[in-house]
């Protein structure tokens, strides 16, 4: 990620009209009169729990999703845990790769490469050794893969996220602390990753969570609820959108683009949840303003969710009820589980437009070379 240095803004005075200041000085006068107070948020809207990956000897502290890059729902659910990081088909909830041993607190995916060959990579944090490991998902077998590259992180560690703007062929792992976020770029390399520099951006103290947007953009949200979008226009000096989040537990683009001839073209959501309410709040994608609020409801066999350990959510098509997309809650108590609704069901909940899904894995750039392509309307002289 590159971070350009912004010019100092020069804004030249302008005399005013006696009619203009008059204006202003009764706005400066209705500015001063109370008041009313801002409406209250709607409550939020229930939506029906669509599965849940249960029995789970430790609650999960992170969850993250892979792609498969023929099949959708051979893609997986990986998830985080005391009991180390396991993996687990879209589809049926079967278990298909585990690293044991580790206590890990996060994970988060994303890709080396483009289209089908492109190739995953988790990242999960392991607190015992203040460091995170790497491991490879094979496009085959779908197992984990140990990778050679580790990052050494000192201080405490309040959340990260892991991702890439289009185009660009490798990710950036980004590591929310007090006061800072640590950058530690990659390049791809015989082993898995490669280090290619890392760097460091101030930020307000209280942030707690991190997410990568699909055109790679860095968002971060506080503990309350106050959001900062990263783009090289104002980075963290002004939040740009707040909710009514009390705890934050987790923080989510559901990125997707336009339907064919719809405007704007940046569709999706941003989504934050509240670990005390399990409560998920969305925003507009492009703006940040309120869309609203569900919570995952009770079903005659699923459990709804009345708080939250950790979230995870993808914008991806992983086929049938999750074609765009689904969001994942940890749950813990007598019996640690992870709760699901699919992304449709949220836009049905708070009445928004679908659009379409974004392929994290990335597209195979065309051939720039049009000499190498033998043109069908070709006649030989």
């Amino acid at each position: 990620m590159r971070i350009a240095a912004l010019a100092p803004l020069s804004l030249a005075a302008a005399p005013l009209s006696l009619a203009a200041a008059a204006l202003l000085a009764l706005a400066a006068c209705e500015q001063q009169a109370p008041q009313a107070p801002p409406p209250e948020p709607a409550p939020p809207v229930g939506v029906a729990a669509s599965d849940e990956l249960a029995g789970l000897a430790a609650p999960a502290t992170g969850i993250a999703f892979w792609m498969h890059p023929n099949v959708a729902f051979n893609s997986l659910m990986i998830v985080a845990g005391a009991d180390g990081l396991a993996s687990y088909n879209i589809e049926d909830g079967a278990e298909v790769s585990r690293a044991p041993g580790v206590n890990f607190e996060g994970a988060a995916v994303s890709y080396l490469g483009f289209g089908p060959q492109a190739a995953g990579v988790v990242a999960a944090f392991n607190p015992g050794d203040s460091a995170f490991a790497f491991y490879g998902i094979d496009n085959v077998s779908r197992s984990f893969l140990p990778l050679e590259a580790t990052v050494d992180i000192r201080g405490a560690v309040r959340g990260f996220c892991f991702g890439r703007g289009d185009g660009v062929s490798a990710p950036t792992l980004f590591v929310v602390q007090r006061g800072k976020i640590s950058i530690f770029n990659f390049d791809a390399a015989d082993e898995g990753l490669a280090p290619a520099g890392s760097a460091t951006i101030e930020t307000p103290d209280d942030l707690a969570a991190c997410a990568v947007d699909a055109d790679g953009v860095l968002l971060a949200a506080t503990q309350t609820g106050r959001l900062y979008r990263l783009d090289g226009d104002g980075g963290f000096a002004s939040p740009f959108a707040s909710t009514a989040v009390a705890d934050t537990g987790g923080l989510a683009v559901i990125s997707s683009d336009a339907p064919e001839g719809a405007k704007p073209a940046a569709y999706g959501q941003i989504a934050v949840m509240d670990k005390a309410t399990g409560a998920l709040h969305f925003l507009d994608r492009a703006d940040g303003h309120a869309l609203g609020a569900v919570t995952i409801a009770e079903t005659d066999e699923i459990d709804g969710v009345p708080a939250a350990v950790a979230m995870g959510a993808t914008g991806a098509n992983l086929g049938g009820l999750y074609r765009n997309g689904l969001i994942a809650l940890s749950v813990d108590g007598e019996a640690p589980s992870v709760r699901i609704i699919p992304i449709n069901g949220v836009h049905n909940a708070l009445t928004l437009t679908a659009g379409v899904p974004i392929n994290p894995r990335g597209a195979i750039a065309p051939v720039e070379d049009d000499d190498l392509l033998i043109k069908i309307n070709h006649k030989p002289g």
